[in-house]
């Protein structure tokens, strides 16, 4: 067959070897997925150099794969849920078309150093593999790698670091048939530490218990991601803190050793740090808490850390027990200039007593606040508070509920989903949104006074376990209430929308006949000039 490019052998399930392909040397697609009895890759696959794809996806016991292969045209090569597979082959010369590589959930030990021919490799998948021990130096070779996910894999205890690293060659300065792994490299070889255009860095459920090798990677100003969740650190390492600038999403969840993290770099957006049970502090909600600054984190996950949420509360409200939480609310809320979600466990879980509009739970799933804006209503520095109690008691392990907020019956601002995961104790979920950030750029908005409805909505398939929940008008100090609840509801009917329309028309806000005037965002911005 000289001049087969496809072949699709997919869901063979006593195909217990693939064929002899060496007669088909213009092959491109090889599909071997889900072959459940396949073993042995023939060795004539990895010489089939005009190669473009290769799914190899959930041959559960395959244990073999060429020894050496020459893939120069190859782009894809999926080797998910191979988990009887113990190693990759060594790669003969640069595989220039390759951008990303799975291999997910197998039972690879480790990478050849051959993995630095991948010169143009951009994702690199190897979550949930059990049996890796070790990664080779000349990953740091794969200067186009933008996203990196260990995750889940225990055995991963050390990086290969910037000492190690120095004693290597470059791998694709030295030939393939004379590399020799225990010569001494040449004393002018100079090994490239790099990776410049790392995104995102997952490394969740390792046990990297140092991580000072991030401090020696060159990707200060691309880094956005790093899971480093369930790792044995102790205290955040100052290379996180002051290297990665640009970081917007850190992982530490079930860091169960964590103790302290002492400072953030500015432009995260979203802390994980769920499960944390022994951590004690964040200089950033401290520093909050002692007005040293106002700008909170975009999302935080305190689920069960008991210790930081009870010195916060400490710190909040030292002269009144009773209020538990009240003041730690409060000191949340002050100042603050644009939304942040924040869920933290604190005792008898409650709404606040002086939030202006709150219900407790009813039997429904559906809690409704109508609310209206006076005349002195001002659209700067104003905002609501919404707030959700999570019975632990109520509940089987989670609370998935979703937000609306509607302004003369057009909802603002895009419904978003949060889900509470508080087995172990009572919560609550804090949101704040300014009404600035309700109101989409280029649309119209109203001139007080208006209606305001808030529906929280929690899922069918999410136990019942919301215990109260309220919303409250967040105003600078010394404003004059400018909102008065008109009804609260916890209702039976499920959620509808009208049909035969588009999809946007539920998020679109528009002109309203009963509004006496309207201004646009443009027009606003025109008045500042």
């Amino acid at each position: 067959m000289q001049n087969l490019k496809s072949l699709n052998l997919s869901e063979c399930k006593f195909l217990a070897q693939s064929p002899d392909l060496s007669g088909s040397p213009n092959l491109e697609f090889l599909d071997l997925s889900y072959c459940k009895s396949l073993k042995k890759v023939h060795p004539s696959v990895g010489s089939l150099k005009k190669l473009v794809d290769l799914n190899l996806e959930s041959c559960s016991n395959l244990v073999r794969l060429p020894g050496e292969v020459n893939w120069r045209s190859l782009r894809s090569i999926n080797l998910n849920d191979c988990t009887r597979l113990e190693s990759f082959p060594e790669i003969e010369g640069e595989m220039k078309f390759m951008t990303s590589l799975r291999l997910c959930n197998t039972g690879i030990k480790a990478l050849p150093s051959s993995i630095g021919y991948l010169i143009n490799l951009e994702h690199l998948w190897l979550h949930n593999c059990g049996n890796l021990t070790d990664l080779p130096c000349s990953i740091y070779e794969l200067q186009k790698l933008e996203w990196v996910s260990f995750s889940d894999c225990p055995k991963l205890v050390r990086f290969p670091n910037k000492v190690e690293s120095e004693v290597l060659p470059t791998y694709s300065k030295v030939s393939h048939d004379n590399r020799d792994s225990s010569s001494e490299p040449e004393p002018d070889t100079e090994f490239n530490l790099a990776l410049p255009c790392l995104d995102q860095f997952l490394a969740g459920g390792c046990n990297l218990s140092n991580i000072d090798f991030l401090a020696s990677l060159d990707c200060a100003s691309t880094l956005r991601e790093l899971d480093l969740s369930e790792s044995p650190i102790v205290i955040l390492p100052e290379c996180i803190i002051n290297k990665f600038v640009n970081l917007r999403y850190l992982n530490l969840r079930g860091c169960r050793r964590l103790v302290e993290i002492p400072e953030l770099p500015p432009s995260i957006r979203l802390l994980n740090v769920r499960d944390c049970v022994s951590l004690e502090r964040i200089s950033k909600l401290s520093n909050i808490l002692e007005r040293k600054e106002s700008q909170m984190i975009r999302v935080m996950d305190l689920t069960n850390c008991w210790r930081l949420c009870q010195n916060l509360v400490e710190m909040a409200n030292k002269d009144d027990d009773d209020e538990v939480h009240a003041d730690l609310i409060s000191r949340l809320l002050s100042s603050q200039q644009s939304k942040f979600t924040i869920t933290f466990p604190v005792p008898r879980s409650e709404v606040p007593k002086w939030f202006s509009c709150q219900m407790d739970f009813m039997g429904h799933r559906r809690f409704e606040f109508y609310i209206e804006t006076l005349a002195n209503f001002k659209w700067d520095n104003a905002g609501l508070a919404l707030c959700v109690a999570v019975d632990q008691k109520l509940q089987d392990a989670w609370t998935d509920f979703t937000v609306y907020i509607h302004i003369n019956e057009v909802r603002v601002s895009f419904p978003f989903s949060d889900c509470v995961d508080s087995a172990e104790s009572d919560h609550v979920w804090l949101h704040y949104v300014p009404f600035l950030e309700m109101w989409p750029v280029g649309y119209m908005r109203p001139l007080p006074p208006f209606t305001c409805r808030v529906i929280i909505y929690q899922h069918e398939l999410s136990v019942l376990s919301i215990k109260s929940c309220g919303v409250h008008l967040v105003m600078p100090p010394n404003e004059d209430v400018s909102m008065k609840l008109i009804r609260a509801e916890n209702l039976t009917s499920e959620l509808s929308f009208p049909r035969g329309k588009d999809f946007w028309d539920n998020y679109r806000p528009k002109q309203r006949t009963d509004c006496k005037e309207l201004y646009t965002d443009a027009q606003l911005e025109n008045e500042k000039l």
